[in-house]
């Protein structure tokens, strides 16, 4: 019985042993949105997707960071992040101001995945804390999309910026 003890304990050790955590800074991505009242039942990414170098082995991870608006805000939106292209995507069409292609709205599928909320109250920024598996699977990658699903939007151009992104990393060996 107690070799049996010291045995799970050993394993119990071991396995404490194969993981760590890390904090991480992300770079900051930006998301124009125009001058509508909301977004349609879309998501809007931005024409690029925000790049870093990962780390190797991730199993979990969660990002904290702040939402900021080019206007101060009363609404709640909801945040998506994906892993592909939206530029590839048929169901999603690009935003552009007749030079550059500035954003993609994209219909909710399977490549989206809504990992927040950012909530406005009468301010220009919004605290963030962001989970989930396309969260995740980005920063595998090193290559992800962060969007915005918006109601209630002023009828003026909106710009987000996340900002100040930090992704706390549970790495397994």
């Amino acid at each position: 019985m107690l070799r049996s003890l010291l045995l799970a304990l050993g394993l119990s050790l071991a396995l404490a042993g194969c993981s760590a955590t890390l904090t991480l800074p992300l770079p900051d991505q930006t998301v124009k949105v125009a001058a509508v009242a909301d977004t349609g039942g879309k998501v809007v990414y931005p024409a690029n997707p925000n790049l870093f170098s990962p780390p190797r082995s991730i199993l979990d991870v969660r990002v904290e960071g702040t939402l900021e608006a080019s206007q101060d805000l009363f609404l709640t939106l909801d945040l998506y992040a994906r892993t592909e292209d939206p530029a590839q995507d048929p169901g999603c069409f690009a935003l552009s101001d007749l030079r550059t292609t500035y954003a993609y709205a994209c219909s909710v599928g399977p490549e989206d995945e809504k990992i927040g909320q950012a909530g406005f109250a009468n301010t220009k920024s919004a605290p963030l804390s962001l989970s989930g598996s396309k969260l995740t699977e980005g920063i595998k990658q090193g290559r992800l999309w962060l969007g915005v699903m918006a109601k209630g939007l002023p009828a003026a151009e909106v710009t987000f910026t996340f900002k100040n992104l930090r992704a706390t990393v549970t790495l397994g060996f």
